[in-house]
């Protein structure tokens, strides 16, 4: 008998969008309360590619509940990888929504000293009857992919845990690196922390290209770290990033795009903290912004509605300190007129690179 003896609920659900989430949720907890090595597991399969292979899957799961055990007085039941609870697929066939109506009538009557059953499920529709009922008796978790998070700040809650999960010491701008380059997929998050893992298992220092080439970033990084570069004033840098981007055929005009929402970033940034609005916390690479209310309806918002994060927000208002705030309303329009030349089809590269060039002549000029 495990540590959930006792315990009210017989039923215990992982499902939702983020299914590599559910999975790997619902085997820490078979893990953790020491259900798979019981005598009475038993595990059914879910995935019915049709109708009659779900409604199959769910009779076998109604018998398997119904049958007792033969090493004990309780049974344990896994029904995994199940497909048929969504909107889409076997899940709308009106024989698969009776079996689950039938499978309902005999959850109820289930009692958690006899029987302990695992759900694990992909994506589900909670408008169902079987979902609402479901509701009523289960302990139920149903997990959405890291990406639809509109908290940041939860979100890179999330990466550090997950980090210090594998004994990886987070640090702010590791976990934004980690986030923008999985592209809050989980699944790749894992896998992208288990290669600093270890690599770092070596002992081996880190520089910010060996970074990226460990991470495989994808463009929407080396855009990053492009903006970073310019608005850090430093040229070899912004050059060399921009050359991989063209490699990889990033498009000049997204390019020019998200570095004009930089460069406007920091303008705006600059602007705010010289009125007071915005302060400014921590050193190097741990600078934060504090943004008062007056200033909070300025900023732009990012495509999940979330606010630019505090950290990002801090370290380019940092590096925009280091010229002034004429400078960077010169710097929008230097790229506001290198767009309007791309649209009226101007050569897309050459106008890209004369724009940069402006920006680094004109703080050559001024310092």
């Amino acid at each position: 008998m495990t540590s959930l003896a006792g315990k009210s609920k017989a039923i215990h659900f992982f499902g939702g969008e983020d299914e590599y989430e559910a999975k790997r949720v619902a085997r820490l907890f078979l893990e953790q309360e020491g259900l798979r090595d019981d005598p009475s597991f038993e595990s059914v399969p879910g995935d019915g590619l049709n109708a009659a292979e779900a409604v199959a899957q769910i009779d076998r799961l109604r018998e398997a509940l119904q049958s007792g055990s033969l090493f004990g007085p309780r049974k344990v039941v896994l029904w995994r990888e199940v497909h048929c609870l969504g909107t889409k697929g076997v899940g709308r066939d009106d024989k698969v929504a009776a079996a689950l109506a039938n499978l309902l009538e005999v959850l109820r009557g289930l009692r958690p000293e006899e029987v302990v059953l695992v759900i694990q499920a992909g994506a589900v529709d909670e408008r169902r009857q079987f979902l609402r009922g479901l509701r009523e008796m289960a302990s139920l978790r149903l997990f959405v992919p890291l990406s639809a998070d509109r908290n940041e700040d939860r979100a890179l809650g999330e990466v550090a845990q997950r980090m210090r999960a594998r004994n990886l010491p987070p640090t702010t701008e590791l976990c934004e690196r980690l986030l923008a380059a999985s592209g809050g997929d989980r699944q790749r998050l894992d896998s992208q922390i288990e290669k600093l893992a270890l690599y770092q298992a070596d002992g081996l220092p880190m520089a910010a290209d060996e970074l990226g080439l460990l991470l495989g970033e994808g463009s929407e990084a080396v855009v990053w770290d492009l903006c970073d570069a310019v608005v850090g004033g430093s040229a070899s840098e912004a050059w060399s990033e921009l050359r991989n981007l063209l490699r990889q055929g990033e498009s000049e005009v997204g390019i020019l795009l998200a570095l004009g929402q930089k460069v406007r970033l920091a303008a705006l940034g600059l602007l705010l903290w010289e009125k007071g609005w915005v302060r400014l916390s921590g050193s190097g690479r741990f600078v934060k912004a504090d943004v008062a209310p007056e200033g909070q309806a300025y900023f732009p918002k990012k495509k999940s509605g979330a606010p630019v994060s505090a950290w990002q927000l801090g370290m380019t208002v940092a590096a925009a300190k280091k010229r002034t705030a004429r400078f960077w309303v010169h710097a929008i329009l230097a790229l506001s007129d290198a767009n309007r030349q791309m649209l009226r089809g101007g050569e897309k590269q050459i106008g890209l690179e004369l724009a940069l060039l402006r920006l680094f002549q004109e703080k050559a000029d001024r310092s």
